[in-house]
């Protein structure tokens, strides 16, 4: 019975060293992380934006479909002027999505950026590569994203060409409230 609890509170002291050492590398790391997930935004919006100076956050009403805006960001010009917005949106497409769209004043898609994509290896992967993505740039912000009328899908990836469809619509359509609200 003694060999039992010795064992026990043994047992208990590595436990709680490694949670005191876990927490202190989380804490160490954790300023780290998040500066170099700012930087990769940061280079994002910029790819997808170029001319913007700096950015604000932009107002908008969320959508009530399954696609959910992470972050609006009316892009400014030295001037302070509105030229545009950079609107990062997730959701279903055959799994799960992120991407980054940028639209300018002039209801223009100046880019979109995947993310994330954690559809199929194969044919839900293609949604990744630069000819699937680049063919939006361009194109009107106001379109409705319907596959095989206003963009190319990807052959075999059906619901992935449809998922992104809708995450262009809610990211467009949040982009032109923000930039209609802003100041």
């Amino acid at each position: 019975m003694k060999e039992m609890l010795k064992l026990g509170f043994v047992l208990a002291a590595f436990a709680a060293v490694a949670c005191v050492a876990l927490a202190g590398v989380n804490n160490l790391t954790a300023p780290v992380i998040a500066a170099n997930e700012n930087a990769k935004l940061t280079a994002a919006l910029a790819e997808v934006m170029p001319s913007a100076k700096s950015y604000t956050d932009g107002v908008y009403t969320p959508s009530a479909t399954a696609a959910t805006v992470e972050s609006c960001n009316v892009a400014r010009d030295a001037a302070n002027g509105v030229i545009g917005c950079v609107v990062q949106v997730s959701g279903p497409t055959y799994d799960r999505m992120t991407i980054l769209v940028g639209v300018t004043a002039d209801k223009t898609i100046t880019g979109v950026k995947i993310l994330a994509n954690s559809d199929s290896p194969g044919f839900g992967q293609k949604a990744s590569e630069p000819a699937f993505y680049e063919q939006f740039a361009g194109k009107s912000a106001e379109l409705s994203f319907t596959v095989g009328t206003d963009f190319d899908g990807i052959s075999g990836a059906t619901i992935t060409s449809k998922g992104v469809g809708a995450l262009l619509q809610t990211a467009t359509k949040a982009a032109l409230e923000a930039m209609a609200n802003a100041n």
